[in-house]
């Protein structure tokens, strides 16, 4: 006892114990772990999925890539019913509700793996799974719209990005490490994980608030008060409704880079696999090392919104653009950077002009709204560019494509630049 005394008098463990109590404090730093936790246990066993199916189960390719169109429609369906279910029941609910939802389902798939479950059965499992997933996603938005002002909102979305890919990074790796494991562990494994996460995010995110509920807190004058008349709020929105459709068509070209670009730069530049893998390495590591400093720099230089909307899409659409001329890896990993330039400026500032559209009363059924463009974007998106892949020449595809992005800057300029104002 007297060691464990003079232990914790020690200035140095309580000076770090300190700063952990700090750390979790953060709502920032917290609801970016909380990510981290959601999509590390999703992104270990997700690659796999497919090796899974068609090398050990057998099962042809063709019944295997069934899974990416359904995951894409849970994706599209999902938000809304959650957007719903975020003001009814308050945000905490939510976010806990979908990490603790998604660890039971993955506990079940675990079990589909291991009795050797049909494919039909496995890939219901997995679009619930999904499903869940995005409960998460719209209560932390909604969470984050309750915590933070208009002007901090970019700097928290940041901080999440920062979690959201350091989970993402890591997941491969750790999937990788345990390779030699049954599959049906992969799933243990995740859904321990998201159990974990759960607690985590009860404990430094929803402490005040997991009962809360968005509507409860004091209506401002002209909000929502009837949950059946969001429609006719977001009809009644032009701003919101540009803002909206700005989303869909960048969320279409952003999601190119992870299907039409790795077939093109494999196929038609002829780069190999690795440096292929090694560009994506690239654009993970530029928005760790980037993303606060430069979101920072955009308020504290005090850019405006609609500016930053439109930088990001320029560069989104110069970035694109340039791959019809790609004739290398080093022109690919050019390419890159100027898009994942456009990622790092618009998407915290994205967030923000969506989030001031929302009130305290329909927060998480906008929010909702914009996870929906999000989740149609791409999933149509690798549609489109599959369909102009090899029928047009590389300058006509990346120049067909990357007009989504030069439609969008409109759409963002024709938005106004009322962004930060207050509901």
């Amino acid at each position: 006892m007297q060691f464990l005394r003079d232990l914790c008098r020690n200035k140095g463990i309580s000076l770090a114990v300190q700063f952990l109590r700090d750390l979790c404090r953060n709502k920032g730093i917290s609801l970016a772990a909380a990510w981290s936790f959601n999509q590390l246990a999703y992104a270990i066993v997700y690659p796999f999925i497919p090796i899974y199916l068609y090398q050990q189960r057998g099962m042809p390719y063709t019944q295997v890539s069934l899974i990416f169109p359904l995951l894409g429609l849970a994706v599209i369906l999902a938000p809304l019913p959650c957007g719903w279910l975020t003001d009814k029941f308050g945000h905490g609910k939510m976010m806990l509700a979908g990490q603790l939802l998604r660890g039971v389902i993955f506990f079940f798939l675990a079990f589909l793996v291991y009795i050797e479950a049909p494919f039909w059965m496995f890939a219901v499992s997995l679009m619930f799974n999904t499903a869940v997933g995005c409960a998460f996603q719209v209560g932390s938005d909604a969470y984050l719209v309750s915590i933070a002002a208009p002007e901090e909102r970019p700097s928290y979305y940041g901080k999440i990005r920062i979690g959201y890919n350091i989970g993402w990074a890591t997941g491969p790796m750790l999937g990788a490490f345990f390779a030699k494991t049954p599959f049906w562990a992969f799933f243990i494994i995740t859904g321990l994980l998201c159990v974990a996460g759960t607690f985590y995010t009860r404990i430094t995110c929803c402490q005040n608030s997991a009962d809360n509920r968005i509507g409860t807190e004091k209506t401002p004058s002209g909000a929502v008060t009837k949950e059946e008349s969001i429609m006719r709020t977001i009809s009644g929105n032009p701003r919101f409704i540009l803002l909206m459709f700005g989303t869909l068509l960048l969320m279409t070209l952003a999601s190119q880079l992870y299907s039409t670009m790795s077939v093109f730069a494999t196929q038609s530049v002829g780069i190999s696999n690795q440096a292929l893998g090694s560009i994506y390495s690239l654009n993970g590591f530029m928005v760790l090392v980037l993303q606060l400093p430069v979101t920072a720099l955009l308020t504290r230089m005090r850019v405006p919104l609609t500016i930053q909307l439109i930088l990001g899409s320029v560069l989104y659409t110069v970035g694109y653009w340039q791959l019809g001329f790609a004739c290398g890896a080093w022109f690919i990993a050019a390419a890159v950077i100027i898009v994942t330039s456009g990622e790092i400026v618009i998407q915290p500032a994205l967030y923000t002009a969506v989030s001031a559209e929302a009130n305290s009363s329909n927060a998480g059924r906008m929010m909702s709204a914009s996870s929906l463009m999000r989740g149609i974007g791409y999933s149509a998106g690798p549609w489109i560019g599959g369909q102009l892949f090899g029928k047009v020449p590389p300058l006509m595809l990346w120049g067909i494509l990357s007009s989504f992005a030069v439609i969008s800057a409109l759409a963002f300029a024709a938005s106004g630049s009322r962004f930060c104002r207050k509901r």
